[in-house]
C-alpha cells in the first residue's frame, strides 16, 4: 500500500499539468473566436460596399463579393477550428478535475484511514487487574 500516496501524488500533478493545458486551449479558443468576428466583420463591410457600387461598377461589385465570400470562407475554416479548440479546453479542463480530485481523495484516505489504523495495530490497551489474560 505504499504506491497510493505516490498515485495520489501523481494524480494531482497530473490534474494540475492538464489544468493549464485546458486553459492554454481555451484561451487559443478565445483568440479564434474574436478571429471569427473580424472575418465576418470584413465580410459585411464588404458587402455593403459592394452595394453601393453595384450599379456604377459591376466590376468592382463583383471583385468586393469574391472578396466577401473569401473572407466568410476563413470565418467557415476558423470556426472548425474554433470547435476543436473549445472541446478539447474544455475535456481537459474536465480530466484536470478528475485528476485533482482523484489524486487528493487518495492522499487523503491514505493519510486519514491507513495511516491511524498502522498506529493502532502497534498500540497495546493497558491490562486491567482481574481480567484474563490476552489471546496471543
Amino acid at each position: 500500500m505504499k504506491w497510493v500516496p505516490w498515485l495520489g501524488a501523481v494524480l494531482l500533478v497530473a490534474g494540475l499539468g492538464a489544468g493549464v493545458l485546458s486553459g492554454v486551449a481555451l484561451s487559443r479558443a478565445s483568440e479564434t473566436r474574436e478571429r471569427i468576428d473580424s472575418s465576418l466583420q470584413r465580410a459585411s463591410e464588404l458587402i455593403s460596399e459592394a452595394e453601393t457600387v453595384k450599379e456604377t461598377d459591376p466590376a468592382k461589385y463583383e471583385e468586393l463579393l469574391a472578396e466577401a465570400r473569401r473572407s466568410t470562407n476563413f470565418a467557415e475554416l476558423d470556426q472548425q477550428e474554433y470547435f476543436t479548440q473549445s472541446d478539447g479546453g474544455w475535456y481537459l479542463a474536465g480530466g484536470a478535475g478528475a485528476g485533482v480530485i482523484g489524486g487528493t481523495v487518495l492522499l487523503a484516505v491514505y493519510r486519514f484511514r491507513i495511516v491511524p489504523r498502522q498506529r493502532m495495530a502497534q498500540w497495546q490497551a493497558p491490562q486491567q487487574p482481574g481480567m484474563w489474560p490476552p489471546a496471543v
